[in-house]
């Protein structure tokens, strides 16, 4: 994985892929374990541990307006876990499960899963990436699909699940389509 981003790094030219613009393929340092460890116990939550461990080893965050190396306009930081709810958090909002699992078919996603209005239909899940008008990347980490990629379209049809089955197939598949010189990761 470190192997192909330095790769994708070390490419001539400007990026052609969408985003990378933005962040260059850099990525910030790899943040401390004791760090992961807090914002854990904060949360209620354990990291899927495919992407603890890439930020505690490969890296976290980084200098683009959206955070670092990776798809879209970057990967965010894991302090702004939150980007992608539709309301405020509180200490429970990533411990409670994403109500949404792979096949799963909704008449209207909001109606089912956030009748209310103080409802989130995002709870159990971290922003990753910014893939702009408002769209996003989501990691699903509470829940029956703990450990999988979900893009959050806005349709009656609700989140779409990636193909990926974790963190790391789906980053390593976008690394793969930049190497490719691909333009668009989907």
């Amino acid at each position: 994985m470190a192997a192909k981003l330095k790769a994708a790094a070390a490419m001539p030219g400007d990026p052609v892929m969408f985003g990378a613009d933005a962040h260059r393929f850099r990525i910030g340092p790899p943040l401390p374990e004791d760090a992961v460890v807090a914002f854990e116990e904060r949360r209620g939550v354990r990291l899927p541990a495919d992407y603890r461990g890439f930020i505690t080893t490969v890296g976290h965050g980084g200098p683009g307006r959206f955070g670092g190396a990776g798809p879209f306009y970057g990967l965010h930081s894991l302090e702004d876990w939150d980007s992608g709810l539709w309301g405020m958090p509180d200490t429970t909002t990533l411990a409670r499960p994403f109500p949404a699992e792979p096949g799963r078919v909704y008449e209207d996603w909001l109606a089912e899963v956030a009748p209310g209005d103080e409802d989130e239909p995002y709870c159990g899940t971290l922003a990753l990436s910014d893939q702009g008008c408002g769209y996003l990347s989501l990691l699903v980490v509470s829940g029956p699909a703990r450990g999988r990629v979900i893009d959050n379209y806005k349709g009656k049809e609700g989140p779409v699940f990636t193909a990926d089955q974790d963190f790391l197939s789906w980053y390593e598949r976008w690394l793969d389509a930049v190497l490719a010189g691909e333009r668009h990761f989907r």
